[in-house]
């Protein structure tokens, strides 16, 4: 049924001449859902061939920095140059940082190149949902969207594997030139076949004439300071990785947790908010899962940042193999979301419980399974990570449109995946202080590895015990229907 409704889909957008727009902005997200996990798996090859093994989390962290400025960002500047030119800005930006990447001689013009691609796809990631809801009538906005969401899991499969092949084939710079050349095409789709002008959306046949899409809202005001606070806060834990003490690394990722809190604090005040009023309050629902959402972020980017590299050295593991676990988390999230997506929402408060604590006995299981080289065992705990957020996540957003005011509901269930993309950033840097102070911050070593392969995933052990609080605490109380 479901495989019939999307063929149906295909079929009417085709009949009313809007497929050739639709697919520009799917090729729009499979670039940045697809570019989000690449570098993961091609992380060794890239030490082994320019260095920088102490930064190598950045690779991670600065794209997702650059994702969260980028598509906050997008809302304004799409009211000022349009969604055509806009999206061609985006698959230039892109495409400009994976060329960079191709041709980095260094780790430091490499991360110059991410930080330009997570620009890049962070705008395309917002403008994607931005121009559907212009472009297309309301009644088509539930299938279009879910089409969006399959993109983006084959985008997360098959991402990592992409980076795999071509380390194993010694050429991860081919991996930056074949999404930069991807760029270019979705530059040359964008210029054929984008209108200037919002247009309005014509019918498929046979159906009622429904009202003409609602126009973009007035721009509002850029959360420039905001967002400074962030990146800088960002930026500070990533540099604490690197510090010759454990007292100067530890001083520095607590100056910047209070710059996290910092940025919350103007995000309230601020005229375009990105998330609710009551982020901070931890005791009142909305405030406690959205830090709930945080802490899980933030203690399971470590295979994700490190696995690669940890099982490279100490284990001799192929990237592919590495890409294969992280493609699996990817697609036990995919199937999970499937699984419940019709589901009643009264069951939402335990599959998040349940959701929750998957995800922190996948995490915490990585401690064990790393530096035993136990595959199963790590496959087991990308699965479990995957199919647990794949179980709660829908229940967290619906929860949160639950619990809050009408006029806080947009911004209520967008919240969630900023807040994931702001703990990726940040467990990006943080578990680089671990790895680093283990050890691989003065060279490739096995015993540096060894440390690494444990307290990557260790100390993040109390994050997940806390998200388990959380949990409960956002799920205590009955919620209103929406």
């Amino acid at each position: 049924m479901i495989h019939a409704d999307r063929s149906e889909t295909w079929r009417s957008l085709y009949a009313s001449g809007q497929l050739s727009r639709f697919i520009v902005l799917c090729l729009g997200i499979w670039l940045h859902a697809a570019d989000t996990l690449v570098t993961a798996t091609i992380a060794p090859a890239i030490v082994d061939d320019i260095g920088g093994v102490a930064y190598i989390n950045w690779t991670i962290m600065l794209y997702e920095v650059g994702a969260i400025v980028g598509g906050a960002a997008a809302p304004m500047l799409c009211q000022r140059i349009g969604i055509k030119r806009l999206l061609q800005l985006a698959a230039l930006i892109y495409g400009g940082g994976c060329l960079i990447g191709t041709l980095a001689p260094s780790m430091a013009v490499l991360l110059a190149g991410r930080l330009a691609q997570g620009l890049g796809g962070g705008i395309l990631l917002s403008l994607c949902y931005l121009a559907i809801q212009q472009w297309f009538t309301v009644a088509w906005w539930s299938r279009l969207f879910g089409i969006v969401a399959l993109i983006w899991g084959a985008g997360s499969l098959l991402g990592p594997l992409i980076g795999g092949v071509f380390a194993g084939l010694h050429a991860w710079r081919m991996t930056f030139t074949s999404f930069a050349a991807q760029a270019a095409v979705l530059w040359i789709m964008a210029s054929l076949w984008l209108p200037s002008p919002s247009p309005q959306s014509p019918l498929p046949p046979n159906s009622p004439p429904p009202t003409s899409p609602p126009p973009l809202p007035a721009a509002k005001p850029w959360p420039l300071l905001p967002l400074l606070v962030l990146t800088a806060a960002t930026l500070l834990i990533a540099q604490s990785s690197l510090a010759s003490a454990v007292s100067l690394s530890v001083l520095g990722a607590a100056v910047g947790a209070g710059l996290l809190l910092l940025s919350a604090r103007l995000d309230r005040r601020a005229g375009s908010r990105l998330f609710p009023a009551q982020v901070l309050d931890f005791r009142h629902p909305i405030g406690a899962g959205l830090l709930m959402v945080f802490l899980l972020s933030v203690a399971t980017t470590g295979f994700w940042a490190y696995g690669p590299l940890i099982l490279k050295i100490l284990f001799d593991t192929p990237p592919l193999v590495s890409g294969y676990i992280l493609a699996g988390e990817a697609v036990a999230w995919s199937l999970a979301t499937l699984a419940v997506s019709k589901a009643h929402p009264s069951t939402g408060w335990w599959l998040i419980r349940v959701g929750v604590s998957m995800v922190a006995l996948g995490a915490a299981g990585f401690a064990l399974a790393v530096p035993a080289g136990l595959l199963d065992g790590m496959v087991l705990c990308a699965l479990l990570q995957g199919f647990g957020f794949g179980l709660c996540w829908p229940s967290i957003v619906h929860r949160m449109a639950q619990l809050s005011a009408e006029a806080e509901r947009p911004l209520a269930v967008t919240s969630p995946e900023t807040i994931q993309r702001i703990g990726y950033a940040v467990g990006a840097a943080a578990v680089g202080i671990a790895a680093n102070l283990s050890g691989l911050a003065a060279g490739i070593s096995v015993a540096a590895a060894k440390a690494a392969a444990f307290w990557v995933f260790a100390a993040f052990v109390p994050l997940l015990l806390l998200a388990l609080l959380l949990a409960w605490n956002f799920t205590r109380e009955p919620a209103p229907a929406a």
